[in-house]
């Protein structure tokens, strides 16, 4: 599998089927997707994209950075796929990143040096944490 940079519109169809099945298209597009600081990225199995992630100049809690619409198809989850497309992500930036985190999943969040601040919220009907990884 290969990790490369991808436009916006190529993330928009496992934003949409994964972490916003059925809601309108502004539930799972961003307003900074085509700016040119934002860095899209894929990984790709045979040229299908299987994981996506983004990451958007949005400053919150002195962190800078905001991932969004990490997604991961289903049958790839639990294989280290996510990992390795954040650790890609990671390695482009040294700015601290922070991001809304849907609870179920906030264990790989963990894993990977992020820490919960804040109290949880709901979003979307799913409960949420924020969470941030400092880069000193």
């Amino acid at each position: 599998m290969l990790i490369e940079r991808v436009k916006a519109n190529e993330c928009y169809c496992l934003r949409e089927s994964i972490l916003r099945p059925g809601q309108p298209k502004e539930n799972w597009t961003f307003d900074a997707d085509d700016d040119t600081r934002t860095i899209h990225l894929a990984m790709k199995d045979d040229n299908e994209i299987v994981a996506i992630v983004s990451l958007l100049s949005e400053e919150k809690e002195g962190c800078p950075w905001r991932l969004r619409g990490m997604a991961v198809k289903e049958a790839l989850r639990g294989q280290g796929v996510g990992q390795q497309l954040l650790i890609a992500l990671l390695a482009m930036v040294d700015e601290s990143i922070w991001c809304t985190a849907r609870k179920n999943v906030m264990d790989f969040y963990i894993k990977n040096g992020f820490t919960i601040f804040g109290n949880e919220f709901t979003m979307n009907d799913m409960p949420h944490v924020y969470m941030q990884l400092i880069i000193p």
